[in-house]
């Protein structure tokens, strides 16, 4: 057998056979491989320094790139990966705008690059933020659109989950990134009581309660925690103070779209007065404001238009309207826009149309459907068909009460001799929505949490929860 000294490398032939093959290493390797083989602690000392020379090096090259378009185009390789965007150019799937976020969020996070909020992100499990991206126009898809687009522009990164499932499973992938929740309040109350969605002792990952903030549209509590962590679309706890005095005013917007349209000027526009009815069954139903009003008996020429989807038998339009059909949202705004004032009819509730109206130059008649009538002018005490307006007064918004005839009569007829311009509720611009926003999410809802969760210890009422 060859000594270690030797310039030879012994191999076996084949695995039956004791036979060497002897292969004569270069003459002038001896001098650096034998002082290695008789000191192995010299040997690993210099692979360490070798090791750590070369993580130095890199990250030194790294640093150099760190912002550079080659640093950039590495990351967007890899992260690509990770979250394929299968519709690039689609902005109406969910699933596409989450990978959109997520690839820019890791981006920037590996090259640090992100902006304001970027490294914030905020749940919306409400299935009308799906919805309104995918172009619904409820009042609540409204609403929802809104929101998305307040979150964005304040720069936090907003991940849709359409259900609590893919809520839950969201949520733990990266937990400590996810400041609030926004999910519905029904969902709020099914994942409340799931250990699969709610956190537990048995199950860390899950959605702290305080962190879930339902988006309810109406009026009252819809949380387990109770009001303050219930959101709402108009300012209840003024409106509605009874059950929803301590409900969390999120509000809405419709500025950034009705602002791309230009309002046509008075001089273009007929005599018309387009009626806020989508359903035919509206007119019928028990909270019509107007049943005595004779629509084709106008004292002055009018005409009064109404986009109605005929759900009920028979689908006899009443006298004196217009009927245009169901339309879509352009045209709805074609018709709204070139109308002289919306009309209310008593359904449907809080609709945005009568914000759309105002932005457009067009007044609205709110019927007051319920008042204290030893107090009649007592607002505060009335129910009309839009609560968030019936503290507005004329030429912008006429409160009429209902069945009266002459007062209905009159109003249209100020309403016509008194135009207005393009008018924008103060709590309703982008602005005043982005500020509640922020302060919403960035509101120490842990530190409330712990209060609530104290008292309901010490009074033994209310369900009990993680922090």
């Amino acid at each position: 057998m060859p000594r270690s000294s030797d310039f030879y490398e012994s191999l076996p032939t084949n695995e039956h056979s004791d036979a060497r093959i002897r292969i004569r290493r270069p003459p002038w390797t001896g001098r650096f491989i034998r002082p290695l083989e008789c000191r192995p602690n010299f040997s690993l000392s210099l692979a360490a320094i070798l090791f750590f020379g070369a993580v130095l090096l890199f990250t030194v090259d790294l640093t150099r790139l760190r912002g550079t378009d080659v640093l950039s185009d590495a990351h967007a390789t890899l992260f690509s990966h990770f979250w394929p965007v299968g519709l690039p150019n689609r902005t109406d799937s969910w699933e596409n705008e989450n990978s959109k976020t997520m690839r820019a969020l890791f981006t920037c996070t590996a090259e640090g690059s992100c902006k304001e909020n970027q490294t914030s992100v905020v749940l919306m499990s409400s299935s009308h933020f799906k919805n309104s991206i995918a172009g619904k126009v409820s009042g609540e898809d409204i609403w929802a659109m809104s929101v998305i687009i307040a979150l964005r522009e304040l720069g936090y990164s907003a991940i849709f989950a359409p259900d609590n499932y893919e809520l839950a499973r969201t949520y733990r992938q990266y937990p400590d990134l996810v400041k609030v929740v926004i999910l519905e309040g029904s969902s709020a109350k099914e994942c409340f009581k799931s250990s699969e969605c709610v956190k537990k002792p048995n199950h860390p990952l899950g959605i702290p309660a305080w962190k879930m903030l339902s988006f309810h549209f109406w009026t009252g509590s819809s949380h387990p925690l109770g009001n303050q962590w219930t959101l709402s679309p108009e300012n209840y706890g003024i409106l509605s103070p009874g059950n929803s005095i301590n409900n969390t005013y999120l509000g809405y917007s419709i500025e950034r779209t009705c602002m791309r349209r230009p309002v046509t000027p008075i001089a273009k526009r007929p005599n018309q007065v387009y009626i806020l009815a989508k359903r035919l069954s509206y007119f019928r139903e028990k909270g019509y404001s107007w049943p005595d009003i004779s629509f084709d008996q106008a004292p002055f020429p009018l005409q009064f238009v109404a986009g109605l989807t005929h759900d009920v038998e028979p689908d006899e339009v009443p006298g004196g309207i217009i009927d245009v059909g169901r339309l879509n949202q352009t045209q709805f705004y074609d018709h709204l826009g070139n109308s002289r004032l919306l009309l209310g009819i008593g359904r449907p509730p809080l609709s945005p149309s009568p914000y759309d109206a105002l932005c457009l130059a067009v007044p609205f008649i709110n019927p007051v459907e319920n008042w204290d009538h030893d107090q009649p002018d007592n607002r505060t005490r009335w129910w009309t068909q839009h609560d968030g307006l019936k503290f507005l007064d004329p030429p912008y918004v006429y409160n009429v009460k209902k069945n009266d005839v002459e007062g209905f009569w009159k109003a249209i007829r100020m309403a016509l001799d008194t135009p207005i311009e393009r008018y924008i509720v103060p709590e309703m611009t982008m602005g005043s929505l982005k500020y509640r926003l922020g302060n919403i999410i960035e509101r120490d809802w842990r530190g409330m949490a712990l209060g609530l969760l104290e008292e309901r210890k010490a009074s033994g009422n209310g369900e009990l929860f993680e922090i």
